[in-house]
């Protein structure tokens, strides 16, 4: 399974950059991947012509399984109603067929109106476990922009998912594979207790931090690997951010039940529905 992962896009900042993202949809096109994640923050305000341009772009990716996530950024000025007009709906379940079988593919959108901070919510717990709970015909691929864990070099740790830990507590307990995150402009994956967290940089901005380039991630599986390769837009040449077996090796074992610790709640109006 080839995976193209894109972010913070940014269209309508000054600092936005045509060329890179035209250069990055040509590459990606030419790479033929089996899906391409483009996760949040599409938009620099959240205006209707600012969505407008970009689906204008965007449209352009020749690959049939684009799935997008929401970003804070996208959720300004009631800007989530735009998103959902021009890119569907904010949260969605797909499946992609792949090499191995089927891919999982689920995007939650963890924004709130006007605050750059996230939260998943306890509300969505339920639904995200329904969604992954089981699923053993292929890989099992979480969309979130929010950063779950802090990245390097991106300065003070400031509006993560504020829900964080109950929800990488949920990832682990769902074994699910792979998480792809925006949000903080830096390339950089962590792995922990078997849940690998892949967080891709700004592709078409100079909204960069330090020395790190707009760059977008390249991800292969295949039944014993899984390489993540950055790659700079219209640079044409690859260079590996991380390489690792599919199957975890991990001796951890945890013993307290689950249930101690996270409480699956229902919107009380929905609570006996």
């Amino acid at each position: 399974m080839r995976i193209v992962q894109m972010s913070d896009i940014h269209v309508g900042s000054g600092l936005f950059r045509p060329d890179l993202l035209s250069a990055a949809i040509e590459e990606t096109n030419e790479l033929s991947p089996d899906l391409v994640a483009i996760v949040g923050d599409l938009t620099m305000e959240g205006y209707r012509w600012e969505f407008e341009e970009a689906k204008g772009y965007l449209d352009r990716l020749s690959c049939p399984n684009v799935v997008y996530a929401m970003g804070n950024h996208d959720a300004k000025n009631v800007g989530y109603r735009h998103f959902e007009e021009f890119f569907g709906m904010r949260e969605t379940s797909v499946t992609v067929s792949v090499p191995e079988g089927e891919a999982k593919i689920v995007s939650i959108d963890s924004t709130k109106p006007d605050l750059d901070e996230g939260e998943v919510g306890r509300e969505h717990y339920a639904w995200l476990d329904s969604e992954f709970r089981g699923w053993d015909r292929g890989p099992r691929i979480l969309m979130i922009h929010h950063h779950i864990l802090a990245v390097p070099g991106t300065g003070r740790d400031v509006n993560n998912l504020r829900d964080a830990g109950d929800v990488m507590a949920i990832l682990r307990d769902l074994k699910i594979e792979m998480v792809l995150s925006g949000h903080r402009h830096v390339p950089y994956v962590w792995s922990i207790s078997g849940v690998r967290i892949v967080h891709s940089g700004t592709a078409s901005t100079m909204r960069v931090r330090g020395v790190m380039p707009p760059s977008y991630n390249v991800i292969e599986f295949d039944e014993e690997t899984v390489k993540i390769w950055l790659r700079e837009p219209g640079k044409g040449e690859s260079q590996p951010l991380a390489s690792f077996s599919r199957s975890p090796v991990t001796t951890s074992e945890f013993y307290p039940a689950f249930e101690n610790f996270v409480a699956y709640d229902t919107l009380p109006f929905l609570k006996g529905t």
